[in-house]
This record gives C-alpha cells, structure tokens and sequence, in this order.
C-alpha cells in the first residue's frame, strides 16, 4: 500500500494520525547526480583514448589517479549511498562501475611501476576480458531496470552494455580485437556523453525546479516513473517491512 498525491484524504488521516511505529528517513541529494558525473568523466577520459583520439601506450599512467578517484571513488561512494536513498539501481551501478575503475586504475599503476608486464588492450586479453563478462551481465540488467525511469539513463546503460558486451572480444585473438575496442569506446563515449547531459538535468532541476527553463532539458520520463507515489512503504527493507502495523 501506497500514498498517492490524489489520495488527499488518506493524506489527511496520516497528517492528523500518531503511527505507532517511528522510522526515521535521512532526506538526502540523489546520490545517482554524483555517480553519473564520476562515471561520464572517468569514461569518456579512458575511452576517447582508448579509441586513439589522443595519447599514446603511455597515457593511462598520467590519467589513472584521476579515473581512480573521481570515477572510481566518487562512483562507488554515490552508490553506497543508494542504500539511504534505498535505490537499488543506483547501488548496484555505481559500486560495480565504481569498483571497476578502481581496480582499472590500480592496475595501471602496477604497470607504471613495473610490478606487472604492460599489456596491450588491443590484443587477446583474457584476464580483462573476464572482467566484463561481469560487467556486461550486471549492466544488461541495470538496463532494462532503467526503462522503468527515464529514456536519458537507459540509453546511458545501453551504450555501456554493449560497449562492455563487445569489449569481451578481448578473448579472442588477431587485428579484430582492435576493431572491436575501438567500436566498444565510441559506444562507451556516447554513453558518457548522455551520462553529462542527465547529471545536467540534476543540475537544473534542482536549482531552478519546475520552471520553463529546468524543463527545457527533457529525460522523456515514462508513465511508471511519473505515477510513482510520492511515499513509498519498504517492500522487504530490513527494520521497514510491508505489514507492519501503523505504517503506511
């Protein structure tokens, strides 16, 4: 059972009612803003070069503290706070990616240091490729989670999933490995790029609300999304169980 926004009367009762069970909720910024910021900046970094706009075998060297904290950090922070905001899609999203970027980054800085062997990631690379066998699963689902919010994220995800489902090619063998990198960046950068464009709409949003001018930048919101109610009881959340007596 829900509260919804026409259901004036049930929001009276619960406006003039003493529940008897008290669970406090810390009102918190949407944690995705943060991890999508980290996610578009660390991605389009790493795959604009992976797709050779810039740099040379040397690069990751210079740019790794960089994805390692703002895409890294800052994604895997954003999403344990999805656990307060109990958004489920934005947790598991920004530890997986968060994690990943991290441990990308820690690996490049074992090659910088000489601890392990420089690897090309252009050529068979197996022990990469099973990372995003990982990713990939995860991510497909997060994707067709995201439906359910706005056009914006899901395309977002989609460009991320199949990015990292081409990016498996890493297994194989020969000059189409490079092929396949290259087209899994350029999917990789458009995500990145819708990334920004939805931490934007955060952005205006909230500093300008429901004006004309925050509604100048459209997530094209689907029907599900708009009709969720404005208060919604925990569905199987530890310490805020459907069914306990005095809650909504």
């Amino acid at each position: 059972m829900a509260l919804q926004s026409t259901d004036e009367p049930k929001i009276a009762r619960l406006l003039n009612h003493d529940p008897t069970v008290t669970i406090f909720l810390r009102p918190i910024a949407a944690p995705a803003a943060l991890g999508l910021a980290g996610y578009a900046g660390a991605t389009w970094i790493a795959a604009s070069w992976l797709a050779r706009w810039w740099g040379d075998e040397d690069s990751p060297g210079i740019l790794f503290p960089f994805v390692a904290f703002w895409g890294g950090l800052a994604q895997f922070i954003a999403g344990i706070f999805g656990f307060w905001a109990r958004d489920i899609l934005v947790t598991v999203v920004y530890v997986l990616w968060g994690s990943f970027w991290m441990s990308a980054s820690l690996l490049w800085f074992l090659v910088l240091i000489g601890t392990i062997p420089v690897h090309s990631f252009y050529d068979h690379y197996p022990e990469v490729a099973a990372w995003f066998v990982v990713m990939t699963f995860f991510t497909w689902s997060a994707a067709i989670a995201s439906i359910a919010r706005d056009l914006v994220l899901f395309g977002v995800l989609f460009c991320l999933a199949v990015g990292s489902t081409i990016a498996c090619c890493l297994f194989a063998y020969g000059g189409g490995v490079r092929t396949g990198m290259k087209v899994a960046a350029y999917f990789w950068i458009v995500s990145s790029i819708l990334a920004w464009y939805r931490v934007t709409v955060y952005l205006m949003e909230d500093s300008y609300g429901g004006t004309v001018f925050a509604k100048m930048f459209p997530l094209f919101r689907l029907p599900i999304e708009r009709g969720r109610p404005l208060l919604v009881p925990g569905l199987g959340e530890p310490g805020v169980k459907r069914g306990m007596p005095g809650v909504l």
